[in-house]
């Protein structure tokens, strides 16, 4: 029987937000000669990394290290730079509480601190050497960050056999601003994409000190879920990233939406179009005309920078204009090109969806009647798809215009995408696809189905911070699930299983005999995707 943490947060934040053996090889704590010339023997506690000394908690059979900095404060002459080395100390430093969320909007007013550049990790009290799990948390703003309590990493950690990460980037406009003045001032010219810059740099210092907590260098697996997916999708497709990762997990990553600009379909914003759309911050800052445009917005408040974005965000007619950028430098194409490509390097994946993606209102108002529905398609996609999408997600065959749409809505957004990557990825390197089924029977939750994010409390066995009281068929699906994504983190060559036996192993996404794992209860592998809707949407809609 596994011990089950409880935790308590309020779910509303969370909602929208959200193996492999153990090797031998005992390791010097204090083999970091750090910056002391002789340093004093480490507590259990204690580790030394890079910077110098932090003092942790040992909960049971874990060592457990919050809020260390793996980057400087972006702040000051900082601000919409790329991260820096974080500073070296004096002393020990406290890692018993997280340190603080990234600055982000928040309902009434933006919430969190700019000096918020810290991960968490999840080691074991052992001597044992174990892969990487680093998780990156989805949504865009309300509060959230590595400290979420749906990714709390105790028994993922445990149960799964990993050293588990989790970490703040910047978001909103602090993560993602590029200016004609950012670009002009910067080494590489280029400007925006910090938030996949902070990923990287977290990922560059667990390279070099994840030894210290008894993790793998070598092993370490990059995860994202929804926003945080997307970012997997996108650092897959930087130059920088080859060699900071061995495996990439993406759950219900958009990765990019794809819209209608001027009768193109586009899956990432184009570095020119980002530079006309930022635009507006300037002015709405009351920076423009200053003889320093990039200072002027430094010396502002953060507050004033969030109301400036909100402007820029309100002029451009949509949000979401903060995200990944085709810069041609630290993202160098779309994340099925660069899979393609093998930018980032041979790099297997798990890629995948849930089957609700647009129930509990993520979808927005379904239409009102068949002629919005229409018009909708109209809107996104421009004669003639809109017909074609329309024949393909037609209201006759569905129990409702809201299933039809919230159908619709899923597969576009988010189902078929997850198909196409994999088709992208199996081009050279392993690709497993699944797409996530089973739904909470009890507590906030209950009913809605497999609805966007419901994945991320199976995968951590964090139930109940919706007041879900998981059954056996819950907990063989989240023993299941742990075994995939910790199989797949300590040996990325071998297909991953799927069951606490190790018994059934996972068959790589084949264009033309496409297979995925279904997990429900029981989990299964199955050959029809979507009731094969995304082949005849990829016709459709070309990526």
């Amino acid at each position: 029987m596994k011990v089950r943490f409880s935790l308590t947060i309020a779910a509303a934040l969370l909602v929208i937000t959200a193996c492999g053996g153990s090797g031998g090889g005992s390791r010097d704590r204090s083999s970091n000669p750090g910056p002391e010339s002789n340093p004093p023997p480490l507590a259990a506690d204690e580790v030394r990394v890079t910077e110098g000394v932090y003092k942790g908690t040992i909960e049971g059979e874990l060592r457990i290290f919050r809020g260390l900095r793996y980057a400087a404060p972006p702040v000051g002459q900082l601000r919409f730079k790329a991260p820096e080395p974080p500073p070296s100390f004096a002393g020990t430093a406290d890692a018993t509480q997280f340190g603080s969320n990234c600055f982000q909007p928040a309902n009434p007013d933006p919430v969190g601190e700019e000096d918020c550049l810290f991960l968490n990790i999840w080691s074991h009290n052992d001597a044992n050497t174990r892969p990487v799990l680093v998780f990156l948390h989805g949504g865009g703003g309300g509060g959230i960050g590595g400290d979420l309590a749906t990714s709390e990493g105790s028994l993922l950690a445990r149960n799964g056999d990993l050293i588990v990460v989790t970490l703040n980037r910047r978001m909103s406009i602090l993560g993602g601003l590029a200016l004609t003045e950012l670009v002009q001032e910067s080494p590489r010219s280029t400007a925006g994409n910090y938030q996949i810059r902070d990923v990287m740099a977290a990922l560059a210092w667990l390279r070099s000190n994840v030894a210290e907590f008894n993790g793998d260098p070598d092993h370490i697996m990059l995860v994202g879920e929804s926003a945080g997916g997307g970012l997997v999708c996108h650092i897959l497709a930087a130059p920088d990233a080859a060699g900071l990762i061995s495996a990439a997990v993406i759950q219900s990553g958009g990765c990019g939406f794809r819209t209608r600009l001027d009768d193109t379909i586009a899956i990432d914003t184009p570095f020119d179009t980002a530079l006309n759309i930022h635009r507006p911050v300037v002015a709405a800052a009351g920076c423009e005309g200053a003889a320093d445009v990039p200072q002027c917005l430094r010396d502002l408040s953060a507050e004033a920078i969030h109301a400036a974005g909100a402007a820029a965000a309100a002029a451009a007619g949509r949000g979401g204009i903060w995200g990944p950028i085709v810069d041609g430098v630290v993202v160098t194409s779309d994340p099925h090109t660069a899979l393609k490509n093998e930018v980032a390097g041979n790099i297997p994946i798990i890629v995948g969806s849930t089957a609700d993606e647009g129930g509990g209102g993520f979808a927005g108002a379904p239409p009102a009647d068949d002629a919005e529905y229409r018009a909708r398609l109209n809107g996104i996609f421009g004669s003639p798809r809109d017909d074609q999408v329309y024949a393909l997600y037609p209201p006759a065959e569905f129990s409702s215009l809201e299933e039809t749409w919230v159908t619709f809505w899923g597969d576009w957004i988010f189902n078929c995408v997850a198909e196409e990557l994999a088709r992208s990825a199996s081009a050279n390197a392993p690709a497993y696809l699944y797409l996530f089924s089973r739904g909470f029977s009890s507590g906030s939750r209950a009913g809605q189905g497999a609805v966007h994010a419901i994945d991320v409390p199976f995968l951590f066995e964090t139930y109940d911070i919706f007041g879900h009281t998981p059954d056996a068929d819950d907990e063989a699906l989240t023993d299941a699930m742990q075994h995939a994504w910790a199989g797949l983190a300590a040996e990325p060559t071998v297909a991953p299983p799927f069951l606490p036996s190790g018994s059934s192993s996972w068959p790589a996404f084949d264009p033309d005999n496409i297979q995925f794992v279904n997990f429900d209860s029981p989990v299964t592998t199955e050959t029809v995707h979507r009731e094969g809707r995304c082949a005849s949407f990829r016709e459709i809609i070309p990526f």
